[in-house]
């Protein structure tokens, strides 16, 4: 698996966190500006759900294929599984205020616990890819 892979899942996990720490204020704000606050929401659920679903599932993809090359199969790596909680704890934090009214406390809990273990299954993941070819490099 290439680093530059691996790089871009690691930023792709930094754009996770930006979504769920930034983006909806600052989406919030421009749409204000524009006249169409109304649409925040559905921006949130519409747009960003997706994006983070597309983000998530490009991070945990690219670890199972890390853990497939490393260990010979993904369910036996556990940066693959750490990313797969974090991201789907994160992931439902970000929809569940949008979904159920009354739950953006515990969207906001979801989404503290689960982007630290997404983005540190993200960086273990490199650590893991670099040490592999350090390793290689001095084996061959």
């Amino acid at each position: 698996m290439s680093l530059s892979r691996q790089s871009v899942g690691l930023v792709g996990s930094l754009f996770v966190s930006a979504c769920c720490l930034g983006a909806g204020p600052i989406l919030a704000a421009l749409a204000a500006a524009l006249g169409f606050s109304a649409f925040h929401s559905i921006l949130n659920v519409y747009l960003l759900g997706p994006l983070m679903a597309i983000s998530v599932l490009w991070i945990v993809g690219n670890l199972a294929l890390q853990g497939r090359v490393l260990t010979g199969a993904a369910h036996g790596y556990r940066p693959f599984w750490i990313g797969l909680v974090g991201g789907s704890l994160a992931w439902v934090g970000v929809l569940l205020p949008h979904v159920v009214m009354g739950t953006r406390a515990a969207g906001t809990a979801l989404i503290v616990i689960g982007m630290p273990l997404l983005i540190g299954a993200s960086v273990w993941s490199v650590i893991d890819q670099r040490r592999s070819r350090h390793t290689t490099v001095h084996d061959g």
